[in-house]
């Protein structure tokens, strides 16, 4: 066929397009054609989509030439006999009618799977040293197939597979399958299944190579969980390939285990480590209603030298707040779990119930507990001018501090299920270096759980200061609710105590809830419900709670959660009130 090419310039009489349009219909016949059916009796969907995924006739299309059906049909009957034993149906009854017609084709699978097969008894066995190792004691007490179950090969594939897997992360390098039975008795419906491990011996953890140029040696043997010489564990491993993955200095992290050059039962572990670029620099926007659209710039140097010093700067600035802070880290002891850091900074906050300027200095102390737990000791030096309601004075604070603090979740941006939990002490003397005296504990905890196909989020705040002179008290460490983060349906710390010309000039005391519920609509969409309560008091018999309810929609965007809600104040002057957040759940 020859293809016509107008020439350049000239489009050809008006009537060539629908010749051209019936010459390109004619080039797609599959546009004309139907698609292949396979249709199985109704035995259930496991049963089907094994035959389905065993079947090489279900991957032919519509073109399948007539010489390849019957050696394909063939091949079905063994195919189907072999997907069904797999799920301990040993003798089925089934036919293959297989019909063309102009478009394509269909089979039609008229099935009984007949009676299954269940296993009679079940021999499984640890021999060798692992006999005595309890990690081994829920496999063979507990095995994915047992007595009475119907037989089914990947269960008992997966009997061998956990044995081989729980031997070499334990250390028993030698470990192999000595028996593997699997004997049917088709009569009688029943297996008799038999798997031995001999484990052979349990290696130990050798001598630790490192390929790095980048810091001092020292520091990176501080990542070592182990000794040489101590039993060998997969998990161990793992562990010290994390915790040098999470240290930041790093962008590859190799471990390997030279098993095949082991010495009387100790093995080489050769670590290499690629060190990540020496800087990194933080540009992002976003938006609250709180504080209205904010820009924040960054730059970090992630290591300053090799004894893996690294220090940072960053600048933030919104319509109602500017934070600009710089801050310097010393690893300590396991550089993975502990670290000094010195900050200093200045704040300014301007909001309609205050206004502060806030200049410090810290230090902090922060090591993770063997419980998870991060606790942080620190020394902050403030000096803050602020301005509440008419009232407009300076502080200097020198505050220790105490703060503990946790999260566990199952996604670290997207939890499904997950809580967060942050309890923190601070307080300043007269007596050191502070133009007033005060103590404050504050305490925070999030809450997420599967709700259905959706979540419930429990949220609650509470803090409590003891001061004698509360109108010399900053701005910046007082309490007020209210807002994106607080009681929706409210202006940013538009809640708390007022002064007799009815300002509010924030309180003593806080506490805080929430309750909300969200449920998929869409894909990376949600809509949500919530109620909050909550307010900042001074006395107990004074506390008046403020409640907001409304609903909302969720959205899981590539730089995280953002949310957009509807809130109405109960007892407040506004009818709605619009809530803008971005940022993490937890």
């Amino acid at each position: 066929m020859t293809a016509f090419h107008p020439p350049a310039g000239h489009l050809g009489p008006a009537r060539r397009p629908l010749p051209v349009l019936i010459l390109l219909l004619g080039l797609l016949p599959g546009l004309a054609q139907g698609e292949p059916s396979i249709r199985i009796s109704d035995v259930g969907d496991e049963i089907t989509d094994n035959i389905r995924a065993h079947m090489g006739l279900s991957r032919e299309g519509c073109d399948l030439p007539e010489w390849r059906e019957r050696p394909l049909l063939r091949a079905a009957d063994r195919e189907i006999r072999s997907a069904l034993r797999a799920l301990g149906h040993y003798e089925p009854r089934f036919t293959l009618d297989f019909q063309r017609n102009e478009a394509c084709w269909s089979l039609q699978v008229d099935l009984e799977p007949g009676p299954p097969v269940r296993v009679r008894s079940l021999d499984l066995r640890v021999i060798g040293e692992a006999e005595q190792d309890p990690a081994f004691d829920e496999l063979l007490q507990s095995p994915p197939i047992r007595p009475g179950d119907r037989l089914r090969h990947d269960r008992y594939e997966q009997i061998k597979s956990g044995l081989n897997r729980q031997a070499t992360a334990r250390g028993y390098l030698d470990a192999r399958i000595a028996t593997s039975q699997m004997r049917v008795d088709v009569q009688e419906q029943a297996a008799d299944l038999v798997v031995h491990l001999e484990s052979g011996p349990r290696y130990f953890l050798g001598p630790v190579t490192l390929e790095q140029d980048t810091f001092h040696d020292r520091l990176v043997r501080k990542f070592i969980p182990f000794e040489q010489g101590d039993v060998y564990d997969s998990r161990r491993l793992i562990s010290m390939q994390q915790a040098f993955m999470n240290s930041g200095y790093f962008s590859d992290v190799r471990v390997d285990p030279r098993a095949d050059e082991a010495e009387d039962l100790e093995v080489p572990i050769h670590i290499t480590l690629t060190p990540r670029n020496k800087w990194s620099y933080l540009a992002g926007i976003g938006a609250s209603t709180d504080k209205g659209p904010r820009v924040r710039l960054g730059v970090e140097n992630h290591r300053a030298n090799r004894a893996g010093h690294r220090y940072n700067a960053e600048l933030e600035v919104s319509a109602v707040n500017t934070r600009v802070g710089i801050g310097y880290e010393i690893p300590l002891g396991d550089p993975a779990r502990e670290r000094i850091n010195l900050t200093a900074g200045y704040q300014s906050e301007s909001t309609d119930t205050s206004e502060s300027d806030v200049y410090g200095l810290g230090i902090a102390h922060l090591r993770q507990l063997p419980s998870g737990w991060i606790q942080t000791r620190s020394l902050v030096f403030e000096r803050e001018d602020f301005k509440v309601a008419d009232v407009r004075d300076s502080t200097t604070l020198l505050m220790p501090g105490f703060q503990m603090s946790r999260v566990q979740a199952d996604h670290p941006i997207f939890p499904r299920r997950g809580w967060r939990l942050n309890f923190s002490l601070r307080g300043a003397s007269e007596e050191l270096l502070s133009s007033i005296s005060f103590a404050q504990a504050t305490g925070r905890a999030r809450y997420i759980m599967p709700l259905g196909e959706g979540r419930l989020l429990l949220r609650a705040d509470a803090g409590t200061t003891s001061v004698q002179d509360f109108a010399k008290l900053p701005a910046s460490i007082r309490f007020f609710a209210g807002g994106d983060n607080s009681v929706r349906g409210y202006g940013y710390q538009k809640l708390g105590p007022t002064n007799d010309d009815g300002d509010i000039i924030g309180g003593r005391h806080m506490a805080s809830g929430s309750i909300e519920m969200d449920y998929p609509f869409a894909d990376q969409w949600s809509v949500a419900v919530f109620a909050d309560g909550g307010n900042a008091f001074n006395d107990l018999n004074e506390w008046n709670a403020r409640y907001g309810i409304g609903a909302g929609v969720r959205w899981r965007s590539p730089i995280g959660p953002i949310r957009v809600d509807i809130a109405h104040p109960i007892d407040g002057d506004d009818n709605f009130r619009l809530h803008l957040t971005m940022g993490m759940d937890l």
